[in-house]
């Protein structure tokens, strides 16, 4: 009877251990959020993974400053993450726009790649550094171990016939450019400096900066 109680007790140590370690897993590149304001405009400056807390935290401090400014600015330093979390934020970004001036940017040597793409199209003016890198692929699903969810090849097209619509043909993107990028992304990873989006006319990024 002793014995089995240690086993048991040993068990729900271990499963505790695992799940902790897949949390931190998932977790560990939680992004952070800092605002400044700048000459009457609000940067909210987000670096990390699309990922919890995003939408919260952009939802706090629009709340905090949106009675103080009516112009904000989101910068962007992110490999993507999250298309649930990305949903999110996009919904609060559409939100801001109502009422307030909304820009975005990417700095010089700068990330936005994945699910950060159809944020930084959001802006209003979307400026970028020559420099800054953009990356497009198709959208993946993960386990919580981290792993890709593969699933099948009709519902791999499903997912991203579906994002494709919803982020970029209902977007500012240039429809020549975008149905090159559908051609081109498929099973790839795509990537384009400020300089280059803005040469091939893509009018992804409006503003070189």
């Amino acid at each position: 009877m002793r014995f089995n109680r240690l086993l048991l007790l040993g068990m729900l140590i271990v499963s505790v251990g695992m799940g902790w370690r897949l949390y931190v897993q998932k977790h560990a590149d939680t992004g952070q959020l800092s605002v400044r304001e700048l000459d009457g405009t609000v940067v909210l400056a987000w670096v990390g993974r699309v990922d919890l807390p995003m939408h919260t935290s952009l939802d706090r401090a629009f709340g905090r400053w949106s009675g103080k400014s009516d112009r904000f600015v989101l910068r962007l330093n992110s490999q993507g993450g999250s298309l649930r979390e990305g949903r999110e934020v996009i919904e609060l970004l559409k939100r801001i726009r109502q009422t307030h001036k909304l820009d975005t940017y990417v700095g010089p040597g700068e990330i936005c790649m994945s699910m950060c793409v159809p944020m930084f199209l959001q802006g209003s003016r979307r400026i970028a550094a020559s420099s800054a890198r953009f990356m497009f692929h198709e959208p993946k699903r993960y386990y919580d171990d981290g792993s890709e969810a593969k699933g099948f090849a009709f519902e791999r097209e499903a997912l991203s016939r579906r994002f494709f619509d919803k982020y970029f043909v209902n977007s500012p993107m240039n429809a020549a450019w975008r149905v090159q990028l559908e051609k081109s992304w498929v099973g790839k990873d795509i990537f384009k400096s400020g300089k280059q989006l803005v040469e091939e006319r893509s009018n992804i990024v409006t503003d070189l900066k």
